[in-house]
């Protein structure tokens, strides 16, 4: 079986995140992840080995794409089994190719990994808008997270429904990767009592509302520390806020790591923050490893997920109130959370998508 992944860059976030649960799913079969750009993160380097990286030789984009076209008619000619997006750009790429015949392949599975119609607006918007109506002809299945976020695609771009198999499936969880990492130490040595978030430094990751919430918390919890792991163009800004709330020695911004799940197990509370979200991939990775973990409702489906802490979105109260509410819970979810992931293993994801695939 030959698998196809194409990413707009290497760094890891939630669609890549998701995308990597796919290659690593198929260990029987030649899995080729295609990156457009590359980044410092090297966040793939520990990738299976039935899995070939193959990286960008250009630093534009343009000539990138220009690059995998000639590779995929000229040069390789492979004709694959699957091929899987999670991003509206790599997914128009794909479907523009296909409707060319310049690129071959049996199934053709894309992901919407965020609410683009009310993410976005003006040329951008328009330009997602023209990717829809070019290239998602082409698409076997696209997949939602949410049925909310299904909601908004059909009534963002009318008719989509109609052009392509449009499926809700909740995000996957990889328990086997979960076991092999989640015990490994951690080069550093952490605080005894820290709380703890991870994502892009972005505004939809609400990070700003996190430490002006962590600054509320203090008053009550004197000794605690905030963690947040991530990169993103906000690093200064971030920065900025913590001087000017005299916190610098209580947040730590530890940049992208590659394993998360120690940071997460040994926290006293893990916390999603997010404006907005497709579905925080991040979210069940906490669940995985802490029984008290918070979220704001940021996406579709979080205010039903039994156990979690919940806050309103971008609401500095809100948020306070669930975390300090978190840190004094006496109750344990360990098992509640347990029996929701089983729901969500990646095995049961791709049982779910091949069969929608069949019919």
């Amino acid at each position: 079986m030959k698998i196809l992944i194409l990413l707009p860059t290497d760094s890891m976030g939630g669609a890549e995140q998701y995308l990597q649960m796919i290659a690593t799913f198929h260990k029987e079969a030649s899995v080729e992840i295609y990156f457009l750009h590359t980044s410092a993160q090297k966040s793939w380097k520990d990738s299976k080995k039935h899995i070939q990286l193959i990286y960008p030789k250009s630093r534009s984009k343009f000539l990138n794409v220009l690059r995998f076209v000639f590779d995929a008619k000229y040069r390789t000619r492979k004709k694959y089994d699957y091929i899987f997006t999670s991003h509206v750009y790599t997914t128009g790429i794909v479907g523009i190719m296909l409707r060319l015949n310049l690129l071959n392949t049996k199934n053709f599975v894309a992901r919407e990994s965020t609410s683009i119609f009310l993410r976005f607006k003006g040329i951008k918007l328009l330009s997602y808008k023209i990717f829809y109506w070019m290239a998602y002809k082409k698409v076997d299945l696209l997949i939602c997270q949410t049925q909310l976020m299904k909601n908004q695609l059909i009534d963002g771009f009318a008719g989509i429904d109609r052009i392509t198999n449009l499926k809700v499936i909740p995000n996957p969880i990889d328990f086997p990767l979960i076991k092999e990492r989640e015990n490994n130490p951690i080069n550093e040595t952490l605080p005894n009592n820290y709380i703890i978030s991870a994502g892009r430094l972005i505004p939809e990751k609400g990070y700003d509302i996190l430490i002006t919430s962590f600054a509320e918390l203090k008053h009550n919890f004197p000794q605690l520390k905030l963690i947040i792991l991530g990169d993103g163009y906000l690093i200064s800004e971030l920065k900025n806020l913590v001087a000017k709330l005299a916190l610098e020695k209580d947040v730590l911004f530890n940049g992208f790591v590659n394993n998360v799940y120690p940071y997460f197990k040994n926290a006293s509370v893990c916390i999603v923050s997010s404006r907005m979200e497709g579905f925080p991939n991040v979210l069940l990775q906490m669940m995985s490893q802490n029984s008290r973990v918070v979220s704001t409702t940021c996406a579709g489906g979080i205010s039903d997920i039994p156990g979690i802490f919940l806050a309103e979105p971008n609401n500095v109260n809100s948020l306070t109130l669930a975390i300090q509410g978190a840190l004094t819970s006496k109750s344990d979810k360990r098992i509640v959370f347990d029996e929701y992931l089983k729901k969500r293993d990646i095995l049961n994801f791709m049982t779910t998508v091949k069969k929608f695939l069949s019919h």
